[in-house]
């Protein structure tokens, strides 16, 4: 999973300047990187963790690790196993809240006096809410740290999450004005690497009679600062798509793109393609990855309609292994989105709609499996 998120990764470095400025500024604290979708947050903490080897903990909904009990069970584990605490496993309630976690943090630093404990937390706004509801902390992290520890998070901007701490705290949002110019650097550097890294890309470019100056500039100011955006744009480039397009004419910005290839692949013809609009907001509305088999009951379509949008929806879908078999999900929230301004005010296809209809369905499985269950025992 590091290896996957820290992938042509550059920069940078103004956070991890940050971050390290705050822990030789402060004895403890929590230290949390703001940003959009699409901003690297994720990347950034994956580098970290590359760089330093802390322990660390990757929130993601599509994989099913958004719990409060998955979180402590993992971080416990962490700390027991690499300060070698006085643990054999578990006991029955150390994920019930935080007191476990804040005894094994003291009980850490008594085990390492000279460097800090550093422990990494991703994607705070993806945290199932159900599973720390009513608690002062999300994931039960401490109000009150001991000497030496340090919590290093990102947070979605504009989401809101209980956290209440008597410890210093610090945060660095990645839109403030001040770092724009270092944003603008990686990005174009980002842009350079693709470039130098790909020969196809570098043949695209020149049918375009562009340089590559002129190139990085343009679709660097295109990108917003967004590597989502040119995470998907250069590799359309690259496969050759668009060339009935200039640079100039490219969407500006990652929910403009999301809408020109929206566009592109049809699903805004008249009449509307239902049935593939469907299958996809049924990929968004998941919680979890699931089969082929699911997104066809799900969305009562066929097989083999399904299979066309799996495909022609590649890029944008996390494909993962799970009991011998292939899930899907939507690779990122920013396209979850986008979907769900799309399907707003009378669209024909709309998420409650999926909703009602994977509740439905899944209602009539575990009807299903409890009856014959039944029929097992009679």
């Amino acid at each position: 999973m590091i290896a996957d998120k820290t992938e042509d990764f550059v920069g940078r470095e103004y956070v991890f300047n940050e971050i390290n400025s705050f822990i030789t500024s402060n004895s403890k604290g929590y230290f949390t990187v703001i940003g959009d979708p699409g901003q690297g947050k994720s990347a950034i903490l994956a580098k970290y963790v590359q760089n330093t080897s802390c322990i660390a903990y990757f929130n993601s909904v599509l994989e099913g690790l958004n719990r409060t009990e998955q979180f402590l069970e993992s971080i416990c584990n962490q700390l027991i196993e690499r300060y070698q605490l006085d643990y054999h496993s578990l006991p029955t309630n150390a994920t019930q809240d935080g007191k476990f976690l804040e005894r094994l943090l003291n009980e850490s630093v008594q085990k390492e006096s000279e460097n800090p404990i550093i422990i990494v937390v991703d994607a705070l706004d993806e945290v199932d809410q159900s599973s720390y509801r009513g608690v002062s902390n999300i994931l039960f992290l401490p109000s009150h740290l001991p000497n030496g520890v340090y919590f290093i998070l990102t947070l979605r901007r504009g989401v809101d999450v209980p956290m209440t701490v008597y410890t210093p705290s610090q945060s660095l949002n990645l839109l403030d004005d001040k770092y724009q110019a270092d944003s603008e650097r990686d990005v174009r550097t980002y842009i350079q690497n693709r470039v130098k890294k790909s020969e196809k890309l570098r043949l695209q470019i020149l049918e375009r009679k562009e340089t590559v100056a002129d190139f990085t500039n343009k679709i660097s100011n295109k990108s917003e600062n967004n590597f989502m955006y040119l995470r998907y744009v250069l590799s359309d480039i690259e496969k050759g798509e668009y060339k009935d397009l200039t640079l100039e004419q490219f969407p500006k910005g990652l929910q403009s793109y999301y809408m020109f290839h929206w566009r592109r692949m049809g699903m805004t013809d008249d009449p509307l393609p239902v049935e593939k609009i469907r299958i996809v907001i049924v990929l968004a509305a998941v919680k979890q990855a699931v089969s082929q088999r699911k997104v066809c009951d799900y969305s009562r379509e066929s097989p083999l309609t399904v299979q066309d949008i799996l495909l022609k929806w590649r890029q944008f879908l996390h494909e993962i292994m799970k009991d011998n078999e292939k899930r899907y999900g939507i690779y990122h929230s920013s396209y979850q989105d986008f979907l769900h301004g799309l399907t707003e005010n009378d669209y024909p296809v709309t998420f409650q709609e999926i909703h009602r209809n994977i509740s439905q369905v899944d209602s009539n499985l575990w009807k299903k499996r409890k009856e014959m269950k039944k029929r097992h025992h009679e």
